[in-house]
């Protein structure tokens, strides 16, 4: 099956571990799946006002973007919304109800503007693992409010525990069950909160009803919980090496981790050569071995561009 549309989770997946830029591999591959027609999509749960500069600097395949985990889809380029879901009232004002039983810091979002109090910023600063949420997210983003009681009635896109720690994860996910939220593990020890409803699956289902493009004739990259439903839900789901165990074990392939060129690796083995299968004809099997044959095909049959022919990037040409 004729791949049509990737969609691409962001952090963990495309960008490199700056979080902002893509690697020369990669923008290369993407480049060359736009020239053949296939459309790109971003699917992050990221919001809109904290894309990274690698999407927001108008790529040649920049079209449309989905938002914190699905809730959201935008056309890059003009900013406009084609779809939006927030959290209701009754909801935001148990994850408040929650965080305080469990002294845990919580975020809400309005407007790509992360509202929290100072206890909750506080509670951030000695987690390493938090490093770059708090001194980039924040320090360009953040609102520190008294309350987050008054912003329950106001539109809020998601709502995020930056850091719960791991004897309470149980606990934490038994006492959000009873809340109208989608509630997804974006690392260890963070939930991302959203409507119910929204997720990447969805989102990318949305993609597809607005490109008219077939869920079949999609291939999905990521590397974490909150993008399990669009693995499962694209025609190729494929996992970055530096996925947890349980979302290999869902995704069609599993390729490099993400700072060794996994994503664009992918790219290249299912959009750039041949065809590929769905997954009604059974579970893809690779090694990274098969990857670097296949990228260096691709070098020298496409001449993507000079700086592919770096051995340092894991492979050469002839």
């Amino acid at each position: 099956m004729e791949i049509k549309l990737i969609c691409m989770d962001l952090d963990g997946t495309a960008l490199q571990s700056d979080r902002s830029s893509f690697s020369p591999r990669l923008t290369a591959a993407l480049e060359a799946a736009h020239t053949r027609g296939i459309a790109i999509a971003p699917v992050t749960g990221r919001q809109y006002g904290l894309l990274p500069p690698a999407v927001t600097c108008h790529p040649v395949w920049e079209n449309l973007v989905v938002t914190c985990n699905g809730g959201q889809v935008y056309r890059l380029g003009t900013g406009e919304c084609l779809f939006a879901q927030s959290i209701e009232e009754a909801a935001l004002r148990q994850l408040i109800a929650i965080a305080e039983r469990f002294d845990l810091p919580l975020e809400f979002s309005v407007d790509s503007r992360l509202h929290l109090t100072q206890a909750s910023y506080d509670a951030q600063l000695p987690h390493d693992h938090l490093r770059f949420h708090v001194h980039t997210i924040l320090e360009k983003s953040g609102v520190i409010v008294d309350s987050l009681v008054p912003l329950c009635t106001q539109t809020v896109e998601k709502a995020q525990l930056p850091h719960i720690p791991p004897e309470l994860s149980g606990q934490v996910e038994s006492a959000l069950k009873d809340v109208a939220v989608s509630a997804v593990w974006s690392s260890s020890t963070s939930m991302e909160l959203t409507h119910p409803e929204a997720n990447k699956g969805n989102g990318l289902a949305a993609i597809c009803r607005l490109l008219d493009i077939p869920m079949e004739q999609t291939m999905a990259l990521g590397d974490s919980g909150n993008d399990e439903a669009m693995l499962r839900a694209a025609g190729i789901g494929v996992a970055m090496g530096n996925a947890p165990d349980f979302i290999k074990a869902i995704a069609d392939a599993v390729s490099e981790p993400h700072d060794r060129d996994g994503a664009a690796l992918a790219i290249e083995r299912f959009c750039l050569l041949s065809p590929a299968r769905s997954r009604r004809n059974g579970r893809f099997s690779f090694d990274s071995t098969g990857f670097r044959g296949i990228a260096q095909f691709h070098t020298s049959f496409f001449c993507v561009l000079s700086t592919l022919h770096n051995p340092a990037l894991g492979f050469s040409t002839h």
